[in-house]
């Protein structure tokens, strides 16, 4: 770019350098960038013209800034370890990007303390809405924060705070679903693996797992539930540790989310082979549970639809268009059924 598109100071091109390239009014430039219905072909091609020549961009930050808005919307998650959680962050940044918006994300390392410095950030940044998760819905100091955020805030996946919006997935039926299906196969040692209990998700796993086994008339061994599951290193653990049991499960179901990879690592190390010796069930679909072999039977639930309901809310929300009192919108789960549980005759 040459010094001609510069202002005279030697910065960027601003709005009065284009229209007086233009010929035309700043007034004008303003009705051509913000698309006016009364700005006629001729003037809207020439002002572009202009536009186009010295390279001008508006300054969408300090325009925003002068409305109120910093068109920023931040993400708060547990980690970035779980892979299909992006199916959830790129249908919201893709519908917020279309309005607009610009998505930051964060990461909370499921520590309340750390949530409760990035809703302090998001609100020093001015962000204009956040959607997160938190560790423990529960929580004095975070629902204090939450309560002082001055911007919406959406909760994903969490259901027990009632003064934000909520997305979450019915994980108490698909638990139920997929205890079910252990059960009619005849397992009756089924471990369960989940990760805090003190959310939401985890919560409901367990209720569900509970409520298969009482609707059968029967009760779960709670030697063989194994929570705080957050890891792989977790998972292949306590899964280490259950097949090491005098009387292992004859089936486990890896309900912490994204867990999967660590049981298969314990079972393949033990040589124990999946459908034969051992039924398993992952708690949420993943590409790794598709293509295993023996393919696993797992719970799945669409978090790209997630995704674009959170934003979806959010932006309503943010725009004063939603209606009074806060939402709570649950998608329904499924149990995809594939090779890895076979009946239990022992």
């Amino acid at each position: 770019m040459t010094n001609e598109t510069r202002d005279g100071a030697g910065g960027a091109a601003k709005i009065r350098d284009v229209a007086r390239a233009a010929g035309v009014a700043i007034g004008t430039v303003s009705r051509v960038l913000n698309g006016h219905p009364t700005v006629t072909e001729p003037v809207r091609r020439k002002v572009q013209a202009a536009i186009d020549a010295m390279g001008y961009e508006r300054d969408t930050i300090a325009q925003s800034m002068r409305g109120g808005q910093t068109r920023l919307v931040a993400c708060a998650i547990r980690d970035f370890d779980i892979p299909r959680f992006a199916l959830f962050i790129k249908e919201a940044e893709q519908l917020l990007r279309e309005q607009g918006y610009t998505l930051l994300l964060s990461s909370t390392t499921n520590r309340p303390e750390v949530e409760i410095e990035l809703l302090r950030a998001f609100a020093r940044r001015k962000v204009d809405g956040v959607m997160m998760t938190i560790s423990d819905e529960a929580h004095p100091g975070v629902l204090a924060a939450l309560a002082a955020a001055p911007m919406p805030v959406l909760l994903i996946d969490r259901d027990r705070i009632e003064t934000a919006d909520r997305v979450t997935a019915d994980h108490r039926a698909g638990a139920a679903m997929a205890t079910r299906h252990l059960l009619g196969l005849g397992h009756r040692r089924i471990a369960m693996l989940v990760g805090d209990t003190k959310a939401f998700p985890s919560r409901s796993r367990v209720q569900g797992f509970a409520e298969a086994f009482a609707a059968a008339g029967l009760v779960p061994e709670p030697r063989l539930l194994r929570d705080r599951v957050l890891t792989q290193e977790d998972a292949f653990r306590e899964t280490m540790s259950l097949m090491g049991l005098p009387q292992p499960p004859s089936a486990i179901f890896v309900a912490a989310m994204d867990m999967l990879g660590g049981s298969l690592r314990a079972l393949r190390t033990l040589g124990c082979r999946i459908g034969e010796e051992v039924a398993l069930i992952a708690g949420s679909d993943s590409d790794l549970a598709e293509f295993h072999a023996p393919p696993v039977t797992a719970v799945s639930w669409d978090l790209a639809e997630m995704g674009r309901h959170a934003a979806a809310m959010l932006l309503e929300r943010m725009r004063g268009q939603a209606p009074a009192g806060f939402r709570g919108l649950k998608l329904p789960t499924k149990l995809v059924i594939r090779e890895s549980c076979q009946a239990f005759g022992g």
